[in-house]
């Protein structure tokens, strides 16, 4: 990634000196082709470790099929929306604790907390859009 953001930084450094000397017409399809090679450069992202990524985007996904599951099952509680996220956010603890492992490493409360509020608002949501869908428009 390192590689990637400093060949990224020398373009847009030499694009600067370029377009500071006047630019005769042999020089504009340089220009072009150093605005296209650094546009390209946050066009998609680089993940120091894509790995570690894709493991994250699984534990995100499961824990949000946990969440839907346990939402659907709790449809018919009469309870408040939120005392029902809290208490499918507890059911999906297990999923909610593998995602805290694998997104943080080195067990920062702050990360972990993060995660718990993510965890609570999107059952929240699940909760919301379950109720809503027998409703008519």
């Amino acid at each position: 990634m390192d590689r990637v953001k400093s060949s990224c930084a020398g373009l847009s450094g030499g694009l600067i000196s370029l377009h500071m000397q006047e630019s005769s017409p042999s020089m504009r399809p340089l220009i072009a082709v150093m605005l296209l090679a650094l546009a390209g450069c946050g066009a998609y992202p680089h993940y120091s470790d894509p790995r570690l990524a894709t493991k994250i985007n699984d534990q995100y996904a499961l824990r949000d099929a946990c969440l839907a599951k346990n939402a659907e099952a709790n449809l018919n509680s009469s309870s408040s929306a939120t005392e029902i996220a809290r208490t499918i956010s507890l059911s999906c603890q297990s999923e909610t604790n593998s995602l805290i492992a694998v997104s943080n490493p080195y067990n920062d409360p702050r990360i972990s907390a993060a995660i718990e509020r993510d965890t609570q608002f999107r059952a929240t949501g699940y909760v919301l859009r379950a109720r809503n869908v027998g409703t008519p428009d």
